[in-house]
């Protein structure tokens, strides 16, 4: 017998769109990225559509690039994924939420404490997008003078998944007996001490809130380079890829299955997918025109290349 396979859907949005240009575009939501009611309306029509997620990129300053093309960005202004998502979370029943949330510029602590009340309040929809942060000009904003070296960043961020996770599991998962009678709000046998030392963190824990409803929240990751494999064979769920043509999706696809293969995962506890920028049209032609609107809108002197569609 065949083996049934389920499509899964996740949207990534920014939300006016991840093409540079689209806030331009005629009858678009010019200040969709920090107006809630659009996102109320865009995520109720994603959940109708049965989307499995709603994955909110971010980063923590502006974007390091040319005035020129900075001021035509849409990015300079959005929410904080931790406080957008949980708003969100009691608009909506059913679709993931998925927020990114930096290793390199964040403590542990904070980011297990928020992502398992993120969990609590959603009802087990959590999930944490692991990103080590790319953009140099973030450690300006956090004391440092330059950015961490990609590879020592990555060392960072596995440890710091393991401290994470390791908070998430302060508490077992019926360590809360709330026993009005005898007085005990929690059984003292079921607390849990992380006590974690290493090259980069320490963290004694526990955590104040209780274990995620899903035990951990899904974690997601979207690295191209050989750590970012890497850490994605090791550690995710859900890894949100790109590509410019069929065989390198390939090529990137059986390479981090290969990876998590030799840590004794199996090829469904990853799902890997593939981003495309879609165009909906009446027709080809109508797509390709609409296309072809948007790329006119992207100046010539901004530095910015538009977006193939796949």
């Amino acid at each position: 017998m065949a083996r049934e396979e389920q499509l899964r859907l996740g949207a990534f949005m920014r939300p006016v769109s991840i093409h540079t240009a689209a806030w331009r575009y005629p009858g678009s939501f010019a200040d969709a990225n920090f107006n809630f009611g659009h996102y109320q309306r865009f995520i109720a029509t994603l959940e109708r559509g049965r989307f499995d997620a709603f994955f909110m990129a971010d980063h923590l300053a502006v974007m390091n690039m040319p005035m020129a093309a900075l001021k035509r960005s849409a990015t300079v202004s959005s929410f904080d994924p931790l406080t957008l998502l949980p708003a969100l979370a009691v608009t909506t029943e059913h679709i993931g939420l998925v927020a990114t949330a930096s290793t390199t510029y964040n403590e542990p602590y904070h980011v297990a404490r928020k992502f398992a009340s993120l969990d609590h309040i959603s009802g087990g929809r959590a999930g944490w997008n692991v990103v080590t942060s790319t953009n140099p000009d973030e450690a300006l904003n956090f004391g440092f003078e330059q950015h961490m070296d990609h590879d020592e960043r990555y060392v960072r961020a596995r440890e710091f998944f393991d401290v994470v996770t390791g908070l998430w599991d302060s508490w077992a998962d019926d360590a809360f007996t709330r026993d009005q009678a005898t007085g005990m709000y929690f059984d003292p046998n079921k607390l849990h001490l992380l006590n974690h030392k290493g090259p980069h963190l320490n963290v004694r824990g526990p955590l104040n809130i209780a274990r995620p409803i899903q035990g951990w929240p899904v974690i997601v990751q979207a690295g191209a380079s050989k750590a970012g494999r890497q850490l994605a064979a090791e550690t995710a769920e859900l890894v949100f890829g790109s590509a410019n043509n069929l065989d390198d999706a390939k090529t990137y696809y059986a390479d981090v299955k290969g990876r998590m293969r030799k840590y004794g995962r199996t090829d469904a506890s990853l799902k890997i997918l593939p981003g495309a920028f879609v165009i909906v049209g009446d027709s080809i032609s109508e797509a390709k025109a609409k296309k072809a609107r948007l790329d006119s809108l992207v100046h010539p002197d901004s530095g910015i290349a538009t977006l193939s569609v796949l």
